[in-house]
C-alpha cells in the first residue's frame, strides 16, 4: 500500500502526482486545475457566502467519512441562509504516511455528493505535514451560493406564535459516531446528508421560513438557544414531540449526554408561521430525508432574557442552557 510521504506536500515532482491522483479522483466536478485562483462570472445575483473546518475521530464511520461530511456541511450551511449551492473550494490538509487507499474513498465520497448536489469545485489546496503534528485529514471548505428567493431567512427572524419544525430524529449523527468511538454494538447511521432539496421543494412552494439552521455542534438545544437570543424571544418545546431513536437514548443514557445537545449533520430546524407548519410537514414528508418531520414547540413571546424551555413529559417545564463545556470532542 502507498503512502503519503512529506515530499508530496514539497512542490515537487510526487506533489505532481499527489495533485494528479486527486484530480483524476475526483474528475470533472473540479474547474480551473493547477491555477492559484479559480475564475468565475459574478452576476448581480445576491450571493451566499460560507467557510469551515471538519475534524472528526473516526474519519470513516457508520453512513459517511470526513469527505461526505465536509461537503454536505458545507451545503447545508448555504441552505440554511436559503442559497443555492454553486461552487466550493476544497483544502485538504493530511498527514504523513497517511495511505493513498484512504483518500481515494475519502474524494470518491466528495465526488458523489458533488455531483449529486450539482456543484462544481472552484479552487483548492493540499498540505501534508510531519507525522504527529495532524491527526489523520482534516478538510476546509468554502461555499458559495445564489440566493434565488425573496425571502429574508436568518437567525433574527423568529416572531412570537411562529411553529419550530426539525425535518427528522435528532442525534443520530453524535450518537452513532460515540458509539462507534466506545466499542458499542449498535445499528445507528449517521443522518450526514444534504437538506438542499427539502429546503429547496419548500421555498418552491412559497413557504413563509423565517429562520432556518442545521443543528449541528451543540445540537437542538444549542442552536434553538442562539435563535432566542439572535431573536430576543422565548422558544418552548414539548419533549414528548421531539423525534429520538431509542438507540440514540440508549447511548445517551450509558455516557451521560442529553441527546437534545447531541450533533446532527442532516437535519434541520425550522421557524415559520403556525399557520404554514401544517403544509411544511406535508412537503417535507413527502421525502426520505424528511419523512419523520415534526412540529415540535413554538415561540412564545419577546424576552429582555431570552430562554429555551422544554415541557417535559410530566408536564412540568425547566430551562435548556446553552453548554458550558465540549461534551463530545471532534464530532464535525
Amino acid at each position: 500500500m502507498e503512502y503519503i510521504l512529506l515530499s508530496h506536500g514539497s512542490g515537487g515532482k510526487n506533489s505532481q502526482r499527489l495533485l494528479k491522483f486527486i484530480y483524476n479522483c475526483l474528475g470533472d466536478i473540479v474547474i480551473n486545475h493547477s491555477e492559484d485562483s479559480g475564475i468565475v462570472t459574478i452576476t448581480q445575483d445576491k450571493l451566499a457566502i460560507t467557510t469551515d473546518s471538519y475534524v472528526i475521530e473516526p474519519i470513516f464511520f457508520p453512513g459517511g467519512d470526513i469527505g461526505k461530511l465536509a461537503i454536505c456541511g458545507t451545503l447545508n450551511d448555504l441552505a440554511m441562509v436559503g442559497g443555492i449551492p454553486k461552487y466550493l473550494t476544497l483544502s485538504l490538509m493530511i498527514e504523513e504516511n497517511f495511505s493513498f487507499g484512504d483518500l481515494k474513498k475519502i474524494l470518491t465520497s466528495i465526488k458523489e455528493e458533488a455531483e449529486k448536489a450539482e456543484i462544481r469545485i472552484i479552487a483548492g489546496d493540499t498540505k501534508v505535514v510531519s507525522k504527529s503534528k495532524l491527526d489523520k485529514i482534516f478538510i476546509n471548505t468554502a461555499g458559495y451560493g445564489i440566493i434565488e428567493y425573496s425571502q429574508n431567512i436568518n437567525s433574527h427572524n423568529a416572531q412570537p406564535g411562529d411553529a419550530v419544525i426539525v425535518t427528522g430524529d435528532i442525534g443520530d449523527h453524535g450518537a452513532a459516531i460515540m458509539a462507534v468511538r466506545n466499542d458499542f454494538e449498535s445499528d445507528l447511521i449517521s443522518d450526514c446528508a444534504s437538506v438542499v432539496p427539502l429546503i429547496k421543494n419548500l421555498l418552491d412552494e412559497s413557504i413563509n421560513i423565517h429562520t432556518l439552521r442545521d443543528p449541528t455542534r451543540g445540537g437542538l438545544a444549542s442552536i434553538l438557544n442562539e435563535i432566542a437570543i439572535s431573536s430576543s424571544v422565548d422558544i418552548e418545546l414539548e419533549e414528548v414531540k421531539i423525534p429520538i431513536k431509542d438507540a440514540v437514548n440508549g447511548i445517551c443514557d450509558i455516557l451521560g449526554i442529553d441527546p437534545l445537545y447531541m450533533a446532527c449533520e442532516g437535519r434541520a430546524v425550522i421557524i415559520c408561521p403556525e399557520n404554514e407548519s401544517e403544509k411544511t410537514l406535508k412537503i417535507l414528508r413527502k421525502t426520505d430525508t424528511g419523512k419523520n418531520a415534526e412540529k415540535i414547540g413554538k415561540v412564545i413571546d419577546k424576552s429582555e432574557n431570552p430562554r429555551l424551555y422544554l415541557k417535559t413529559f410530566i408536564g412540568s417545564r425547566r430551562i435548556l442552557p446553552l453548554l458550558s463545556r465540549e461534551q463530545t470532542p471532534r464530532i464535525c
